[in-house]
């Protein structure tokens, strides 16, 4: 193996391992509260070129997210679908 293919292989091992951190490990968590917020975002919307150039445009959306608390304080961001089966009390699979 040549000086540069060692050098691809060790940068490809490198930035592989980085990405280990960032994967959802499933925690079981109890529910102690849930809660929807909604705050108001700018989100692409598709493109125009009436200045004779391709320009984004954005729109104002209201976006929300979905947050549960386990009974430790923690709290976690979870899909509609998990937030929907949430209850207090009850054992909740979630991300960690």
């Amino acid at each position: 193996m040549d000086c540069q293919a060692r050098w691809l292989t060790a940068l490809s091992l490198l930035a592989l391992s980085g990405c280990a951190g960032l994967a959802c490990r499933p925690t079981s968590i109890t529910v102690a509260t849930k809660e929807e917020r909604s705050r108001l975002e700018t989100v692409p919307r598709g493109y125009t070129s009436e200045t004779g150039r391709l320009e984004e445009i954005r729109r104002p959306e209201i976006v929300r997210d979905y947050w549960v608390r386990d009974v430790d304080g923690t709290w976690y961001r979870v899909s509609l679908d998990q937030y929907r089966e949430a209850e207090a009390g009850r054992p909740l699979e979630v991300c960690r």
